[in-house]
């Protein structure tokens, strides 16, 4: 499928499919974006069987990318609805968030990612927030409360090498900390606010704790405090 001058080429179609996938998902239009995304998974899948092995690593960074963009897109697909449909959604988006995490895993430290990892994480506290107040997730299948603290301790460790200055690194830890119920969750959301992102940066961090602030703030109560706070941080942003 690929020869290996064409490998280049091959990933800068990814790229454009990617860009494809997301204007349809910011269009609502949630089965095309995700036909994009599966499309691509398959045809890298593909093309790993052909392709020179220096390029399996990259292969792999873009299926968990991929698969991530399915999470992120089922998930709001999720979030627009009631009810059953509601939660066949979310859990169609655990799913994709644990298969790229397995691809996630797999890639070298230049070009790891806690992105799966964590919204693996966060997916199944939408699905049935009672988790955090057990040891274990509804279906058994993994220990909420560890994954959160591997999670975190990984985060720190990227923030005290070369994340110091990253603010998606601060609202993922912000996050994990939520959900972990630690009394420094909200010093660190200051740590955020002391590195002065652009709004967007805030925008993105309400739309993931939004809705779990809608879903588990009774037991997170922390949740709404910090969605207050970034609504008035991101009011004075650029």
């Amino acid at each position: 499928m690929v020869e290996t001058l064409d490998i280049e080429r091959f990933f800068r179609r990814i790229v454009s499919a990617k860009a494809r996938a997301k204007n349809a998902r910011d269009e609502q239009d949630w089965q095309d974006a995700i036909e994009i995304l599966e499309e691509w998974i398959d045809c890298i899948q593909d093309a790993k069987r052909e392709i020179a092995p220096r390029a399996t690593g990259r292969m792999n960074a873009e299926l968990a990318d991929l698969y991530g963009l399915i999470g992120g897109t089922q998930r709001r697909w999720g979030l627009q609805l009631q009810g059953p449909d509601r939660q066949s959604h979310l859990a169609a988006s655990v799913r994709a968030y644990d298969k790229g995490f397995t691809y996630e895993q797999a890639l070298n430290a230049k070009d790891a990612t806690t992105y799966n990892r964590i919204n693996r994480l966060i997916g199944r506290v939408l699905l049935d927030p009672i988790v955090l107040q057990s040891s274990e997730t509804s279906a058994g299948d993994l220990n909420l409360t560890d994954e959160l603290g591997n999670a975190e301790e990984i985060l720190t460790g990227q923030l005290e090498s070369g994340r110091q200055r990253d603010p998606w690194a601060f609202c993922d830890l912000v996050t994990v900390r939520l959900l972990r119920g630690t009394p420094d969750a909200l010093a660190t959301l200051q740590r955020l606010f002391d590195l002065r992102p652009r709004k967007f940066v805030y925008e993105g961090t309400l739309d993931t704790l939004k809705p779990l602030a809608q879903a588990a703030a009774a037991i997170r109560p922390d949740l709404a405090v910090a969605v207050t706070q970034l609504r008035r941080a991101a009011d004075y942003a650029n």
